[in-house]
């Protein structure tokens, strides 16, 4: 989650003298990280508060209007583009000289004939909203001649933090403040509610939690008397605005403003609207609700509603209806600021595709002890901004307060763990300034955590504080004790001369995310237990759905992705892990869940935890070769993918493995077949089928691929010397007739199994079935290469050539062919 940090609202909180790229390094430093820095409105030179005297049409330009503008005794004249000034308003001006947030340095000019010696500001211009269509406004308060940055700052420096899912106490501009004076240790102050209640009681309205165990917390307060259509004070909206949210009216600014300081969400009710009380319940069976972008969404009974005692009003957590919702005619408020669930406003929120600002505050957890601070302020602001009299009761329901815990940190332990010595006076003063509350004595520290805090839960939490606090950048350098003999594991050396030889053979590596989408299954052709896609319950995305079961769809995707950017083709690799469903011994949900949560065996050590996960684990490495893959040189034509390419590979990475036609549903029929070892299956290889290869957007092309298991691979990459024989080979040719059904590649490993000692090398030239052989057999012509040390001899050339046909003769019934 981005939180947006404008630093004049920072310095609110904590006094501090940084740059903001200092600040920014500081922070990745120390804390978050930061992902940029933005700024608004003017960066240097003076903007000046002006009363326009004359305003009217140019006389060389329709859309342009020149104006007259008193400075404080000096009248200068600017062109402007915006028709809304009127003789007599006041206006921000930005005088030459100053340099706005694009980088332009304002400069008089003359435009269209007319001189311009300045420029009037809209609200976009100086960073108070998205509003461009006329210049600011102002009211009578602002002082003519009077520097603008008097009332407001007229430039913003904004720190975008990249805040970590498991520290909601940044999410607001106080926890923010609160850090950044731990890290300069220094303090920090928060602003104090102050009000008067004194108005019409909330509980004239009633509250009821019907379902606690989403809604930890709930508290109503109602503000009586609001001023309808009242627009948030500038200063106020230029922080909303920074912050990056969009000023509405004043109520709801005030609901954001506070939200943005204290990182707590708060809705607030027309209360004319709300019928009866509210009710905090599931949402009824068929239930919709109308939200306010405008959309009618359907609910189901997982879902927490905020509701009157007739309708739904609010999805909890995520977003309001347009029932009740504040807009120009509200004079009466009711103020919720609550807790829930967060798990239940995460898939709330994953369920009707909506997700929020606040919704995304929610579903990581809140502190509940910090809604009276919340609700205090937000009354605080409505009253002030408003001129609303807030009421002097709050509904509340909170059955079981969450209490600070108390940590123990040894101070041995720290200096173990952290490399230096860390004093006890240090430790205790960064702890005490994260919120902590500490009692010293005797090396230990004992830590009481505030709420706000629930991330540090053990000693390593707070020594990792006290270390981040004081700079791991401190920690001197020093040599290890002993030398520490290191190596790579067998498994590893594997892998990595598995890639090395891979890369030799011409193809790039690919690392895919283990995640698909469902469309992989069906592009694929898989269906049944097989090919059933492992589901998440949290995934990362609707294209994220699934663990994969196999490496082909991501290379796939990978190879169409290449040819959109104009590939001719390509040979792509990955290793990695596939996943595949396991399931667990009966009566072993207990202790899977125990495994899965914790970490523990149970009490039967000997199950695998694969079964406690429900989810196995292989490695494979899959290759996939699309299109061209070699291109054409001067003297050789271009190479494209085949079946033949991609069993070349493969036995290379698994030497001897042996090949067996088989059918699959992504594979062509007739151009596939799984890898044996040993009578064991250790992967498939063929070429991808043609209706496969268009749902991954690369018809036309022929595309090849394997996938095999890591375990059986032995690739051997260095090359190895063999001496050569300097004597004349012979080649001679044996055709026999076989069955129709003999496999050449059996034969050959026939041929190969005699173990002759003169036989170099054994190839098929020609596979013939016709009319010249019987019906149900084929003529298979094999050519052999002798040779020897020595010069071969007739008689001894035809001794093999004789072992060799009674060798197939004995196996297959071949007959030679004469002539």
């Amino acid at each position: 989650m981005t939180l947006r940090v404008p630093l004049s609202w920072l310095r609110e909180y904590v006094d501090f003298d940084l740059s903001a790229d200092n600040l920014a390094d500081l922070f990745s430093l120390r804390s978050q990280e930061v992902d940029g820095i933005e700024r608004f409105g003017v960066l240097d030179g003076e903007v000046v508060v002006g009363e326009v005297v004359e305003f009217g049409q140019h006389p060389n330009a329709d859309r342009l209007n020149v104006a007259k503008v008193d400075l404080g005794g000096q009248i200068v004249q600017i062109v402007a583009g915006a028709p809304n000034p009127y003789p007599g308003a006041r206006v921000p001006v930005v005088v030459p000289g100053s340099v706005l947030a694009d980088g332009r340095k304002l400069k008089k000019a003359k435009l269209r004939g007319e001189e311009s010696n300045g420029m009037m500001m809209s609200e976009r211009e100086l960073g108070i909203s998205a509003e461009h269509s006329g210049i600011l406004l102002l009211d009578d308060s602002y002082e003519v001649g009077r520097p603008v940055s008097d009332y407001f700052p007229v430039g913003e420096t904004v720190l975008e933090l990249d805040v970590n899912p498991n520290r909601p106490d940044l999410w607001g501009m106080i926890g923010v403040a609160r850090e950044l004076a731990a890290i300069l240790n220094t303090k920090f102050e928060v602003p104090e509610p102050v009000f008067d209640p004194s108005c019409e009681p909330t509980g004239a309205y009633t509250l009821r939690v019907e379902a606690p165990e989403l809604c930890p917390r709930y508290d109503l307060r109602r503000v009586s008397g609001v001023r309808p259509g009242e627009k948030a004070p500038l200063e106020l909206r230029r922080r909303i605005h920074a912050a990056g949210m969009r000023p509405v009216n004043a109520v709801v600014d005030a609901t954001n403003y506070v939200m943005l300081e204290t990182g707590q969400p708060i809705h607030a009710f027309d209360a004319g609207e709300v019928r009866g009380g509210i009710v905090v319940r599931r949402a009824h069976p068929g239930e919709k609700m109308t939200m306010l972008d405008g959309h009618t969404r359907s609910l189901d009974e997982e879902m927490l509603v905020i509701a009157d005692e007739e309708r739904g009003l609010v999805v909890a957590g995520v977003m309001g209806a347009e029932t009740a919702e504040v807009g120009d005619e509200t004079t009466d408020v009711l103020v919720e600021v609550a807790t829930f669930a967060g798990r239940n406003i995460m898939e709330t929120s994953q369920r009707l595709a909506l997700r929020t600002d606040a919704s995304g505050r929610f579903e990581r957890g809140l502190d509940p002890n910090m809604v009276d601070f919340a609700m205090n302020r937000v009354t605080d602001l409505i009253a002030r901004t408003t001129g609303g009299e807030p009421a002097p009761d709050t509904l509340s329901f909170y059955p079981e307060p969450v209490e600070p815990w108390e940590v123990p940190l040894r101070l041995p332990r720290a200096e173990l763990l952290l490399g230096m010595p860390v004093g006890e006076g240090e430790a205790a003063e960064r702890l005490r300034g994260l919120g902590c509350e500490v009692e010293a004595g005797e090396g230990k520290l004992a830590v009481t955590v505030p709420t706000f805090r629930r991330d540090l839960t053990r000693e390593a939490d707070l020594i990792e504080e006290v270390g981040r606090l004081v700079g791991l950048e401190n920690v001197p350098e020093s040599l290890p004790r002993a030398p520490q003999v290191g190596g790579l594991t067998p498994e590893q050396r594997k892998l990595r001369a598995l890639r090395r030889l891979l890369a030799d053979l011409g193809l790039h590596e690919a690392v895919t995310y283990p995640f698909g989408p469902d469309r992989w299954t069906r592009d694929l052709g898989l269906a049944g237990d097989v090919g059933a896609p492992l589901k998440l319950q949290n995934p990362l995305s609707a294209e994220a759905g699934n663990l994969r079961r196999t490496l082909l769809p991501g290379l796939l995707d990978a190879a169409a992705r290449n040819r959109s950017f104009g590939a001719r083709g390509g040979a792509l690799f990955e290793v990695g892990h596939v996943f595949e469903p396991k399931e667990g011994p009966e009566g072993m949900r207990e202790y899977a869940l125990r495994y899965r949560m914790r970490g523990e065996m149970g009490p039967d050590a000997e199950v695998p935890p694969e079964l406690l996960m429900g989810v196995g684990e292989s490695n494979k490495v899959a290759g996939v070769l699309a299109g061209i893959v070699r291109a054409a040189g001067w003297n050789v034509p271009p190479k494209p993918a085949g079946f033949f390419e991609a069993k070349g590979l493969v036995e290379r990475l698994i030497p001897g493995a042996t090949f067996e036609p088989r059918t699959t549903p992504f594979l062509h029929p007739g151009r596939a077949a799984v890898v044996l070892v040993d009578g064991e299956e250790a992967g498939w290889v063929g070429e991808v089928h043609p209706e496969a290869a268009e749902s991954f957007e690369l018809e036309g092309w022929p595309v090849a691929a394997f996938e095999l298991d890591v375990a059986f691979a032995d690739p051997d990459p260095e090359p190895r010397f063999r001496a050569f024989v300097n004597v004349p080979a012979v080649s001679m040719d044996l055709a026999v007739v076989v069955d129709r059904d003999v496999r050449v590649g059996e034969m050959l490993r026939e041929v190969a199994a005699l173990g002759s000692p003169i036989l170099a090398e054994t190839r098929v030239f020609d596979v013939y079935e016709g009319s010249q052989v019987p019906e149900g057999k084929k003529s298979v012509a094999l050519n052999f290469t002798f040779q020897a040390e020595e010069t071969l001899t007739d008689e001894a050339v035809k001794e093999e050539l004789d072992r060799v046909s009674a060798r197939l003769r004995d196996a297959f019934g071949a007959e030679v062919r004469s002539g």
